[in-house]
């Protein structure tokens, strides 16, 4: 068979089968080709994450008051609206503490109105005594002046009738010594007499005239003769007027505190009506994260009844190489794909870029020492755009879900 020429047929199916390899090996090549000029374009211009976990906020959602939970009409993964009602409570028994209080208060204002009213009648009895006396005072006062100016005009009268006598016996006397009749001794004491009976008119015209000064200003309510004191009648009665109108200050006081207190009362008893159900409500819009009351559980003012997971503030903590997070800066845009769905694509921004991870702990003066062949990362905080994608709300807004986090260098 050795020097016998190849036939025509067999060179003729060699060459097809070599220029098909050929192309497939060029197609080949090419894609491999692609490939990697695309994944060094990657590498080139963007940073992949070591690892990568959506975060979020969660709002607590603590009782207003104390009081029992009565209902629970949502469960935890659904979600919820603003002003949504999430737990309702029932606090009877703090709206009744408030009832009693005010009703306490009530009580203790009127008592102290019925003796304050007990007082006022008693001043009011003491003020009529009071008006008696001043009007015996005055009568006794002025019988009393008019008695005096009786008896010293009486007195007056005398004494004129002596200076009379004595005047007509001096001018007797006075004749008769003229005549020689009657010693000088004898005119003396005539005389005399008579100095003595003017002096004495002169007097009692002097007193009366005081006497009857001292009646005019009885008559007005005044006193010449002595000081007022406290056992005067008037002064006392003065005294006691002030006295009355305090005490119908203090009454007019506590009646306007007792009708303030009677309508604080109708309303406390209309907010315990209206506040035996106290509806809790949440702040925001999001997901039920977690809900720690049950029905029938009595809690605390303050205590937490649940937490909800606020989805419009949502970030992503990534964990990069340190050496490259030197082309990251705030501001870099970042590509979230998650690995729990692999269809949702999220869209976010470089908010924070933290090192020293494991190595370091702020405020403190040592850092740890790392393993040489440990890796180094840096954490990078990515803020989600507003109006990504949330997903159904038992996923809780992809808070926990893990996902690779390409960034777009330049």
């Amino acid at each position: 068979m050795q020097g016998q020429p190849t036939s025509p047929l067999t060179d003729d199916l060699v060459a097809p089968r070599s220029l098909i390899a050929n192309l497939l090996i060029f197609f080949v090549s090419a894609g491999l080709i692609a490939l990697s000029a695309r994944l060094l374009h990657t590498r080139i211009t963007s940073v992949i994450s070591r690892d990568a976990v959506i975060n979020g906020t969660l709002i607590n959602i603590n009782a207003p008051e104390e009081g029992t939970v009565t209902d629970l009409p949502l469960k935890t993964g659904e979600a919820l609206t603003k002003d949504k009602t999430i737990v309702t409570l029932k606090n009877d028994r703090v709206s009744q503490l408030q009832v009693q209080g005010i009703q306490s208060r009530i009580n203790e204002q009127q008592a102290q109105l019925d003796r304050a009213k007990a007082q006022l009648d008693r001043q009011k009895a003491l003020l009529q005594t009071l008006l008696e006396d001043q009007q015996n005072q005055y009568r006794l006062e002025i019988s009393e002046a008019q008695d005096s100016v009786a008896q010293v005009e009486s007195q007056l009268k005398a004494a004129q009738a002596r200076y009379r006598i004595a005047q007509s016996s001096y001018n007797r006397s006075n004749f008769l010594r003229k005549e020689g009749a009657l010693a000088q001794t004898q005119l003396d004491t005539a005389t005399r007499e008579l100095e003595e009976s003017k002096q004495d008119v002169a007097t009692l015209e002097s007193r009366l005239k005081a006497i009857r000064t001292s009646q005019n200003a009885t008559q007005l309510g005044l006193s010449l003769s002595r000081s007022r004191t406290n056992y005067d009648p008037k002064i006392r009665l003065q005294e006691l007027q002030l006295q009355i109108a305090d005490q119908r200050k203090a009454i007019a006081t506590l009646e306007q505190n007792i009708k303030d207190a009677k309508a604080e009362l109708i309303q406390a008893k209309t907010d315990t009506q209206r506040q035996e159900k106290v509806l809790v409500k949440v702040p925001t819009s999001g997901v039920v994260w977690r809900l720690s009351a049950q029905i029938g559980q009595y809690v605390q003012q303050g205590a937490t009844l649940g937490q909800v997971l606020d989805c419009s503030r949502r970030w992503v903590d990534v964990f990069v190489d340190e050496q490259a997070v030197r082309s990251i800066q705030p501001g870099t845009l970042a590509t979230i794909k998650l690995y729990g769905s692999d269809s949702e694509v999220l869209q976010g921004r470089v908010s924070m870029i933290r090192s020293g991870l494991g190595r370091l702990a702020a405020g403190e003066d040592v850092a740890v020492p790392i393993t040489p062949n440990m890796p180094r990362n840096s954490q990078v905080r990515v803020d989600l755009e507003s109006g990504s994608a949330q997903g159904e709300s038992n996923l809780m807004c992809y808070v926990g879900y893990t996902g690779r986090v390409t960034f777009k260098v330049q």
